[in-house]
């Protein structure tokens, strides 16, 4: 495995943690689609069809459908991020199709760059989930004002 795999891997492992421990049930839904989408990646990584990844590029398709519904009901920022990355990793698939010769390493380092930005992404997720539990505690603009108590007259705007 490449040392960058097993820093991605890492990273993720921390984030999904985060967001399970933190996160609502969409959240915890979409931890478990990307989980499932790389241990699927891993197992279906030699499985080919006309010179095509088709068991990459089924399982990206499936994880950007699944994170789509997702982002579509959930109200969260970060799964509609996540989910946009993983359309440009989806669509990356027909790239060598594209080309006059076939550009396996681009392809690679797009999905790898893409698997970068989701794993940011996550992390992004983990801050949403607490930022939004802080506003619905101490309000929607997520500061406390002191008002006094009493009628007294509005502050000016001078």
């Amino acid at each position: 495995m490449h040392p960058l795999q097993i820093t991605l891997i890492a990273a993720n492992a921390v984030g999904f943690s985060l967001l399970l421990w933190k996160g609502r049930l969409d959240d915890r839904l979409a931890v478990l689609v990307m989980t499932l989408t790389q241990i699927g990646s891993f197992a279906l990584t030699e499985v080919t069809w006309n010179g095509m990844r088709a068991g990459l590029l089924s399982m990206d398709l499936l994880c950007f459908l699944f994170l789509w519904a997702l982002a579509e009901r959930g109200g969260r920022w970060w799964l509609v991020l996540a989910a946009g990355f993983q359309l440009i990793g989806l669509l990356g698939h027909f790239a060598p199709f594209l080309a006059q010769e076939r550009l396996a390493w681009a392809l690679v380092t797009l999905l790898w760059g893409v698997w970068t930005l989701v794993s940011i992404t996550v992390f992004f997720g983990v801050w949403e989930v607490m930022a939004d539990r802080r506003f619905a505690r101490e309000g929607r603009d997520g500061a406390r004002m002191d008002h006094g108590g009493g009628a007294r007259a509005a502050a000016s705007m001078e």
